[in-house]
């Protein structure tokens, strides 16, 4: 047997030892950031195309919910435009820019809306919304710094504010932090609002049912209230104004409904009912059950009253346990959709007739094609598309 000395360099060693170490020393945690940094595609960028539509869908989102939420009628800009060529193979540098009248952005908040993930004020409310869990701003923040090794660009105002703020934002993906860049006080026509820019590789798609027109078009068609502005790449500035000066309804947030929760929610939620007696808490802390539940539950599976009495935190996993089954076997009312936003037939009408004439008999036809193939197969590109649809 012959064996063969392999002599390494001393900075060869060390590499060696380092990895050795690495390996060694046990399981490495990651950020959230990190994480989303190296799993884009689940945000929606998983092309250079998906990234154009997701970064646009993704501020105007937060555009119209900072509108309402502040009681303003929305008032939204966007522009898209090619600025070069992409480093991306196949692709072109894009940028875009959306603004809007929104009630503005304090100066602490402007890192953790645009770099930090799962940093939102919806996080775990239980009612309609655009978004709740603060990734896909931030998402499209890492993708600009990934394709063209720059954050997002924000301008933005409160009402008490003599200055616009003029700012770049980037991800700390080690920390999970957003880092605030190039700082500044500017004048700016707007008495409020925010405008954020992005530049990145990817690629537009204007037309199309995955095109930009009939993103734009969808939103337009579900937002009366809503006056939009946009000139896609070298086109002309197209103004929509809004049909409705009535602000939607925001819904109020519903009780969970126990059909819908896992053992494991079912825990974490009565931890925070303290002494709360576990009858009061089954009532007032789900939706859908009632005293008359707790009392038939009590029947059918052998709930003691000692056990509905006692405080939540001081009942144990397998009494959790055994509350959670009986409730998973109760005769419970469906969901309340009161947590649904609506818009109104009069609102949606007016909204459809301002994106255009209509080809009602195209629509039908669409309409009788959809349902023979039993699924959609035309409706999308068009206003009269899209009402089919």
């Amino acid at each position: 047997m012959i064996m063969r000395v392999c002599h390494l360099s001393h900075g060869a060693v060390l590499m060696v030892k380092k990895a050795l170490t690495r390996t060694m020393s046990g399981i490495k945690a990651s950020s959230t950031a990190e994480y989303f940094s190296k799993n884009l595609q689940q945000v929606g960028f998983s092309s250079p195309t998906k990234a154009v539509l997701t970064t646009l869908k993704e501020a105007m989102d937060n555009s119209l919910d900072a509108c309402e939420e502040a009681g303003i009628l929305p008032e939204i800009m966007v522009e898209i435009e090619k600025k070069g060529e992409g480093s991306i193979r196949n692709t072109d540098q894009v940028l875009v820019r959306v603004g809007d009248n929104g009630p503005g952005i304090k100066s602490a908040d402007i890192p953790k809306v645009f770099g930090e993930y799962l940093a939102s004020s919806k996080f775990g409310m239980s009612r309609c919304s655009r978004g709740q869990h603060g990734i896909g701003i931030s998402a499209a923040t890492t993708w600009a710094m990934q394709t063209t090794a720059r954050g997002v660009g924000v301008i933005t105002r409160c009402a008490n504010q003599d200055k616009a703020i003029s700012c770049r934002v980037e991800v700390n993906l080690k920390g999970n932090k957003g880092l605030l860049k190039e700082q500044k006080k500017i004048p700016w026509d707007r008495p409020h609002g925010t405008q954020v820019e992005f530049l990145f590789d990817g690629r537009v798609q204007i037309n199309g049912e995955a095109g930009i027109l009939a993103f734009l078009n969808g939103n337009i068609l579900v937002n009366p209230h809503l006056t939009l502005h946009y000139r896609l790449l070298d086109g002309q500035k197209v103004s929509r104004n809004r049909v409705s000066d009535e602000l939607p309804i925001i819904p109020p947030a519903t009780l969970p409904h126990p059909h819908t929760m896992k053992l494991g929610e079912f825990l974490s939620h009565g931890l925070l009912f303290g002494k709360m007696p576990v009858a009061q808490w089954l009532v007032s802390a789900f939706s859908r059950v009632s005293q008359t539940t707790v009392e038939r539950m009590k029947a059918d599976d052998h709930l003691s009253t000692k056990l509905l009495k006692t405080a939540v935190n001081a009942i144990t996993d397998t009494d959790f346990k055994c509350l959670y089954q009986a409730l998973q076997k109760a005769q419970l009312r469906a969901p309340t959709t009161s947590s649904v936003m609506a818009i109104g037939e009069a609102t949606l009408a007016k909204s459809i007739l301002r994106l255009g004439e209509i080809d009602f008999f195209s629509v039908v036809r669409a309409f009788l094609k959809n349902i023979e193939a039993g699924t959609i197969v035309q409706g999308g590109s068009t206003i009269t598309q899209q009402v089919a649809k």
